[in-house]
């Protein structure tokens, strides 16, 4: 079993997905490690403390990736960088596949098997898989970090002799786990911290850390699936705006953090709220990645509109890479162990397990994950469901034949096939003509509903059918008990 670790070439990317701590763990499992040259650097590994853990540096990626079993990644490598790895290799990392399905495809056709750590799921067992978590997390402490860096005053309230001078003051919008974190440090470095969120039940969190929750009235909860944030109606966003824009021009530092899973991040902040915030207040959107919360974001950027500092980096948690590496590295060390046996030292995938469900994207060539895959799904669906509509409409045949006797009552309608038995006085051969329609009637009767209207027909035709005159009685009566039964 080996397992390659590539150095990452999206720009901008210090991290790595393996550190000499996993390394000496993999190895403990039965695994083969193969570190690609220089692909600690970044997070200050160097490639002597790999070879000390017990990896082999690869010289290149092609010879690091020659016979892989496992990919570690931190970022999406593209399909054609995957050349050389065995048939059905494990492609394991943040691959950040919304917007980027032409690139999940490749991956299938790639035959490799892709899983996408940010979809873990949330649930106890797996915690300590959780990248988004651990990522996020040391988003929302970088993020006060680079706030308090730009900031041209000192956050805390200090009393000198010279004078007191007044603490900052810092909203954060958004109490996730980037947004506890903000509130946290900003409390360390001693401002007065607020926050606000749309679910309700981030209020106890804030206030746990010595924050003010602010809520708008109008908006009770929107607390989502998964522990996320569900999109707010119009009249919620207006009743939220009107909250923050209220709020937002009397504060120095403002850190913005909703996202949706998949969607464009909303915007919470315009032009106009940053534009009421005083000269050398600093807003810090970790949003940016998505487009940004801010309405003046520019992803990757930092500028400044009307004196106020905009910060919109969109790897916060790659400013601390040796930190982000080392937590990162664990969450798949964490995960992968439950893809090998730990008695035969070898993989043992269990493609039925709760994790490996929500994570796989791409398997057997093909892209597999329901978020992904729906277009195959509703082919099939389409392709089953054309029959069924053929049955029914054949199931109909004799009711489109009411029109013609049913000029009086609905109850001549239901005696219609009589009539089109050949309208002849005697009644005889109506019951045999109805007769010869019974396979075609029960064949298409394998809808219970089908049978349940007939047999409701039936009793019905008998009270209309006393209504006829006099000499036409002895003619329904005869066919009408033989008909009800049968059916």
């Amino acid at each position: 079993m080996k397992i390659a670790v590539l150095r990452e070439r999206f720009e901008g990317e210090s991290r790595v997905a393996a550190t000499p701590e996993t390394v000496a763990k993999y190895i403990a499992l039965g695994a083969e490690i193969v570190v690609e040259k220089g692909a600690g650097t970044g997070s200050r590994i160097s490639d002597e403390q790999f070879k000390e853990a017990g990896a082999t540096v690869g010289a290149t990626a092609a010879a690091t990736l020659k016979g892989a079993d496992i990919v570690l990644c931190v970022r999406r490598p593209a399909a054609a960088d995957l050349a050389g790895v065995n048939a059905d290799a494990l492609l394991i990392g943040a691959l950040d596949p919304y917007g980027n399905e032409k690139d999940v495809a490749a991956l299938a056709k790639a035959g490799v098997a892709a899983m996408a750590m940010e979809f873990m799921p949330r649930i106890t067992r797996a915690q300590v898989m959780d990248i988004l978590s651990s990522q996020a997390n040391l988003a929302g402490y970088q993020a006060v970090v680079e706030a308090a860096a730009v900031f041209d005053r000192a956050m805390p309230m200090m009393m000198t002799a010279a004078g007191t001078v007044r603490p900052a003051k810092a909203f954060v919008m958004g109490a996730g786990v980037a947004g506890l974190q903000a509130i946290a440090t900003a409390k360390r470095l001693g401002a007065v911290v607020s926050a606000t969120d749309v679910r309700a039940a981030a209020g106890e969190q804030v206030e746990s850390l010595g924050a003010k929750f602010i809520m708008t009235e109008a908006l009770k909860d929107a607390s989502g699936t998964g522990g996320y944030a569900r999109e707010l109606t119009k009249d919620e966003q207006a009743a939220q705006a009107e909250l923050v824009a209220g709020h937002i021009s009397k504060q120095d530092m403002v850190f913005t953090t909703a996202l949706i899973p998949g969607r464009p991040a909303p915007k919470l902040v315009t032009k106009a709220m940053v534009e009421s915030m005083a000269p050398g207040s600093v807003i810090v959107d970790l949003a940016a990645e998505r487009g940004g919360n801010v309405e003046l974001t520019q992803p990757g950027e930092v500028i400044t509109h009307n004196g106020v500092t905009i910060i919109g980096y969109t790897n916060l948690a790659g400013h601390i890479p040796t930190t982000a590496s080392q937590l990162y590295a664990r969450n798949l060390l964490a995960f992968i162990t439950t893809l090998i046996d730990a008695k035969e030292k070898k993989l043992a995938i269990n493609w039925d397990d709760e994790l490996v469900k929500a994570t796989v994207l791409t398997r057997d060539g093909a892209v597999v994950h329901p978020a992904f895959a729906a277009p195959k799904t509703d082919t099939a669906g389409d392709t089953e469901a054309k029959p069924a509509p053929a049955k029914k409409t054949a199931a109909k045949k004799p009711a489109t034949r009411k029109p013609a006797a049913s000029k009086a009552t609905a109850s001549e309608a239901s005696a219609a096939p009589k009539a089109d038995a050949g309208q002849a006085p005697e009644a005889k051969p109506a019951p045999r003509k109805t007769a010869a329609r019974k396979p075609a009637a029960k064949a298409s009767a394998a809808e219970a509903g089908q049978q349940t209207d007939a047999a409701a027909k039936a009793p019905a035709a008998k009270k209309p059918a006393a209504r006829k005159p006099a000499a036409k009685k002895p003619a329904v009566k005869k066919p009408a008990a033989p008909e009800g039964g049968d059916k």
